[in-house]
């Protein structure tokens, strides 16, 4: 694991927390302070995570997804930032970033969406998914049409669209709907396919845009 950030306390301290959190799963956790030291560190120290800083002195973070990930597409990429700007977010999302969080965010849920992005999963925190939506929200108590796409969904997919809408992982959703995590993944799949996505990042913002929270009872 590499953590990309230019306020080394804070670093220190979560690599410390996460090594804890880790019980023997963390090998390893490398420090670089600038973008500039990250790019040197990755293609000596192969880590299977970036925790990755947007503002430092120098290469950004956001410049600096762009360069890792143009060399390793494959490297995953987590953004964890005091910033949720939308756009940030979509420049991180564009940029091939496997999820967005902020710092306010708690070291068991950073470890949480460590292990997610590991496993193949997108992680957002909460405060940032409804930006992915692209257009300010209509106002409270009303609702856009509905698309044409809802009518294809059975009403299982229709829930954990919801719920990914919401940022949950397929993890969290397994456990809240008492279902194994390999059926949210085929649900998951197949509801892809029906709302024309082809990542967890287009199902939040499909989901956004049609108001989901108003089509589906909680």
């Amino acid at each position: 694991m590499l953590i990309v950030d230019d306020q080394k306390l804070f670093a220190e301290s979560l690599a410390g927390i996460l090594t804890s959190l880790g019980e023997g799963a963390v090998a390893e956790v490398r420090i670089a302070c600038t973008g500039e030291a990250a790019l040197e560190i990755v293609p000596r120290f192969h880590p299977d995570v970036v925790l990755l800083d947007i503002f430092m002195p120098g290469m950004g973070g956001l410049e600096a997804l762009r360069h890792l990930k143009g060399v390793n597409p494959g490297l995953k990429v987590l953004m964890l930032t005091t910033f949720g700007y939308d756009s940030y977010v979509k420049e991180a999302v564009a940029g091939g970033a496997s999820g967005y969080l902020l710092k306010d965010t708690t070291p068991q849920e950073v470890w949480s969406a460590i292990r997610a992005v590991l496993n193949g999963q997108t992680v957002l925190s909460p405060a940032v998914v409804e930006s992915l939506s692209g257009r300010p929200r209509t106002a409270l108590g009303t609702r856009s049409l509905v698309p044409p796409w809802f009518s294809l969904l059975s009403e299982k997919e229709k829930r954990i669209l919801l719920l990914i809408s919401k940022g949950m992982s397929n993890e969290e959703i397994a456990d809240q709907l008492n279902l194994g995590k390999n059926t949210i993944r085929n649900y998951v799949s197949a509801l892809y396919e029906k709302v024309g996505v082809k990542d967890r990042f287009g199902a939040i913002r499909v989901g956004i845009e049609a108001q989901i929270h108003t089509l589906v009872l909680e």
